[in-house]
């Protein structure tokens, strides 16, 4: 027996389009999408190097905001994509309180995009064992209407048990592994990016409240000055 005897384009083709294109249905095109480009992206991140790189850029951030003000955060453009918009947020935002808003807005969309991303895998590693078991029950229907022809019982019996093969290789040694391995790295990349948010925010604390103390201050000569002008009127 050679290897050709496992491989039948069809079934494969069956089991495979049919497992994604479920997959694809319950969790919408930019999911799928998503998990798809998480192939060339997200499967071979080296986490703590993004973190290391998401620390340093934060360390420059505290650096700019502190010698040259708030408003220059976002001259900072490494760290990644998550620290580059937060320290654009931190920028742009002029409360505490609306840069919290946009931190959490922020964190709360990569949470979905990489709970999506893996869901997506998931579900791929749940559909291929019964799109295998719905070729196996075609390749039976397809024999028990063919016994008379010898010829196509062979056909219709390695449909049959292919397919049962095709699904539980795709779920348990393709998609069950991706979805394992993109969780792992979907947590990991989620801690750093909360404990980069922590940080941003206490920068954002410390900034925020100085630049109200200066407008504060600002203020004040102004209003003394319009007191002073006031006209005093004769009783």
């Amino acid at each position: 027996m050679t290897i050709a005897a496992f491989i039948d384009p069809l079934a494969l083709a069956f089991v495979f389009g049919s497992s994604f294109a479920v997959a694809w249905v319950q969790n919408g095109t930019t999911a799928a999408l998503g998990g798809l480009a998480a192939l060339r992206r997200e499967l071979w991140l080296k986490v703590q190097d993004q973190a290391d790189e998401a620390h340093r850029a934060v360390l420059r951030i505290e650096h700019v905001v502190e010698s040259r003000g708030i408003s220059c955060a976002d001259r900072v453009k490494t760290g990644g994509a998550f620290v580059a918009a937060a320290a654009d947020a931190m920028a742009n935002q002029r409360s505490l309180d609306g840069f919290q808003a946009a931190i959490i807005r922020l964190a709360g969309q990569r949470r979905a995009r990489l709970t999506a991303m893996v869901r997506f895998w998931e579900n791929v590693a749940d559909c291929a064992p019964a799109m295998g078991m719905l070729g196996t029950v075609i390749g039976l229907i397809m024999l028990f209407g063919n016994v008379s022809d010898a010829a196509s019982i062979g056909r219709a019996m390695a449909v049959a048990l292919l397919t049962t093969l095709y699904g539980l290789v795709l779920a348990n040694l393709i998609a069950g592994p991706i979805a394992q391995r993109l969780a792992r790295i979907a947590g990991e990349q989620i801690g750093w990016e909360e404990d980069a948010a922590r940080r941003l925010f206490e920068i954002g604390r410390r900034e925020y409240a100085d630049v109200a103390a200066a407008a504060v201050a600002q203020q004040a000569p102004h209003d003394d000055a319009r007191s002073v002008r006031q006209p005093v009127h004769p009783v």
